[in-house]
């Protein structure tokens, strides 16, 4: 299967991500945006420049990372896991302003099999962002109204899609336990 792995920044995505292909041998791992995209910092300094040309760079490793999926993964044979995606890119630039939607279909983005959205409380995702230290759209998340629409907009594309989702509370101290459930869950589905 090709499964999404998204959540506010801080939630435990990369965690999350990184333990169920701990415990799914087979697996692969990969990111958007991923290595080939390695000047993100500089792009997201300066996007206040322009939206639409951070949207479309977002977007074109979306479009690379799934190309590359497709190629060069067998996802129908073994697990790919991907920590952000199409879904994190529109909502994203949505609470940044831009009308844009979550469209498999225009650019033959592959659409992912399971997408596990994970929700931490804030007090929780506050301590994991300072400890790493925070980057500029953890700042954005700061602002409780921004962070809300965040929530709701992946709350809202997550209900219009016709992919299986499972929402991965990700509060809990035991994470390893956590996710060994969530992969039995993943298991179960295939």
């Amino acid at each position: 299967m090709f499964i999404v792995i998204t959540g506010l920044d801080g939630s435990g995505t990369s965690t999350v991500a990184k333990l169920l292909h701990r415990l799914d041998k087979n697996s692969i791992l990969t990111r958007t945006p991923g290595i080939e995209y390695s000047n993100r910092e500089v792009i997201d300094a300066k996007k206040d420049v322009s939206q639409m040309a951070h949207y479309l760079y977002y977007l074109s490793s979306v479009v690379y990372e799934s190309d590359r999926i497709k190629k060069e993964f067998n996802y129908k044979e073994k697990n790919v896991y991907c920590v952000r995606y199409l879904i994190d890119t529109v909502v994203s630039h949505r609470v940044a302003g831009l009308d844009v939607n979550l469209d498999y279909e225009t650019y033959g983005i592959l659409k992912p099999d399971l997408t596990i959205l994970v929700r931490v409380d804030e007090e929780t995702r506050q301590e994991r962002i300072t400890k790493r230290g925070k980057s500029i759209l953890d700042k954005v998340l700061d602002d409780g109204k921004k962070r809300e629409q965040f929530n709701n907009l992946f709350d809202y594309f997550l209900s219009k899609e016709d992919t299986p989702t499972i929402v991965f509370n990700n509060d809990r101290v035991d994470v390893e336990e956590n996710v060994k459930e969530l992969f039995k869950l993943i298991k179960e589905m295939k």
